[in-house]
């Protein structure tokens, strides 16, 4: 696993599994942000207000949308244990809108700047992922469009 620094760090990238989570009706209405769950380490630790970030939707199973970035944004707010006694995870608050037109993984693999993707690499690894400087400087113009 990679390490992080604000020094390198273009955008965080949480993931979302569809088959866990109702990615569909989410995409649908074009808003994917809210509260999404982070792991207690030291990445999320220094995720901060405004900085980019991006959804990654899973494998489904043939369920909903493909595997790639469905979605943009940004942080807006620090990481916070979540207010519901029964979820005492933390959660990161986001601003996160549909893209309309979704980089695939398949894309990000035949794109020599993007193929190196953390959540490629690691599809396993909790959030959050990240993307480097020069990652998210070749993925912003084509999720943008």
């Amino acid at each position: 696993m990679a390490a992080v620094s604000r020094a390198d760090l273009g955008a965080w990238l949480i993931t979302v599994n569809p088959r866990l989570t109702d990615v569909v009706s989410m995409i649908a209405t074009g808003d994917l942000g809210g509260d999404w769950c982070v792991a207690p380490n030291y990445r999320t630790a220094l995720m901060a207000y405004g900085d980019p970030i991006v959804l990654w939707v899973s494998a489904g199973g043939g369920a909903g949308p493909g595997r790639g970035v469905w979605g943009v944004g940004e942080v807006t707010g620090a990481p916070t244990v979540g207010t519901d006694p029964a979820d005492r995870r933390l959660h990161v608050p986001t601003r996160i809108a549909a893209v309309p037109h979704p980089v695939t993984a398949d894309e990000c693999r035949a794109s020599a700047d993007l193929a190196g993707l953390e959540v490629l690499r690691s599809p396993q690894q909790s959030n959050p992922s990240f993307l480097t400087l020069r990652e998210w400087a070749a993925l912003a113009p084509r999720i943008t469009k």
